[in-house]
């Protein structure tokens, strides 16, 4: 039932028409990407990632003794190397860290690098349901006229984080081989939260939650972006970011993003030291990320305004 709803009602909204049997539920996004790792790579294989990337898509990555290619991020998203890989990870709707929505042109030119040195590409569409964008652009895979895209997402990212519950959209065989993977692991997801998550979708209460959870985020977005550009000024966002679920900023060179998490943290602001998401020996210091939808709105700009005290008292 639940494969009918994400078939029926989700899918078609990022341009994507699949079969039943082109359909698999996971626990999350996450365990998806585990289930593929564990299926397709090895200590033979070469898999893209874009630079700065989600640290712990990387991470599952490593398990199989994957070889880890990074490829820097733009405004317009990946930038691809002359190195061919086997696989390509990317996350297209939004970048993570970076917030950025990979062009349509961008778009094209993976989709024709995979297709000239025969690669497959994993399509983390993590956002898919809580990005706010008036108009956001299809899903990678909506363009896929090879079979050359993986595509995975969650379900449950904007109504309960704790549900969940994820799916991958992939070759009738792909699907079979991870059906028989996950069963080894925990035979499947949950019948009941499958069947209450069905329902849910089927009587349109999810469409309606996902149209106050956006209009909630935008103005949230408006508040932070309104702040930082007031009390941050000096901290520059990637162009190319606009509504994403966080914003990546840049510090002044001199501004070590490390020791600022640390001083906000005690001063009642939480943000994330960028470092992390870097696949380098020495990595950028001065970058981080600060979200918004954890925190009451009222109190947005004095978060903003007490960070500012922070970095001025820095450097």
């Amino acid at each position: 039932m639940l494969i009918e709803q994400i078939r029926t009602r989700v899918l078609p909204k990022r341009g994507i028409v699949a079969a039943p049997d082109e359909i698999l539920i996971t626990l999350g996004s996450q365990n998806a990407l585990y289930l593929l790792t564990r299926l397709l790579l090895s200590s033979t294989t070469r898999i893209g990632v874009e630079n700065p990337c989600f640290r712990e898509a990387i991470n599952t990555f490593l398990l199989a003794d994957a070889e880890v290619v990074p490829h820097p991020v733009d405004e317009e998203g990946i930038v691809l190397n002359e190195r061919p890989c086997d696989y390509y990870y990317v996350t297209p709707g939004h970048q993570v860290p970076t917030g950025v929505t990979m062009s349509s042109a961008r778009r094209r030119q993976l989709l024709e690098h995979a297709a000239r040195h025969d690669a497959v590409i994993i399509e983390d569409d993590y956002d898919s349901e809580s990005n706010f964008t008036l108009n956001p652009l299809p899903a990678l895979k909506a363009s896929d006229r090879s079979g050359r895209v993986v595509y995975v997402s969650s379900l449950s990212k904007a109504l309960s984080p704790g549900l969940r519950l994820g799916f991958m959209v992939a070759d009738p065989d792909l699907i079979d081989e991870a059906r028989a993977l996950r069963r080894l692991v925990y035979r499947h997801p949950p019948t009941n939260i499958q069947y209450q998550m069905a329902h849910f979708l089927a009587q349109g209460h999810y469409e309606t939650h996902l149209r106050r959870y956006h209009y909630d985020s935008a103005q949230r977005w408006e508040r932070l972006h309104a702040a930082l550009q007031r009390y941050l000024p000096s901290c520059r966002a990637l162009a190319g970011s606009e509504h994403a679920n966080a914003f990546w900023l840049q510090t002044p060179a001199q501004i070590n993003t490390q020791q600022l998490t640390w001083r906000a943290a005690h001063a009642g602001v939480l943000i994330e030291p960028g470092a992390r998401h870097f696949l380098s020996a020495a990595p950028p210091d001065n970058y981080f990320r600060m979200g918004f939808h954890a925190i009451n709105p009222d109190a947005i700009a004095q978060g903003v305004e007490v960070l500012r005290g922070q970095l001025e008292q820095m450097g």
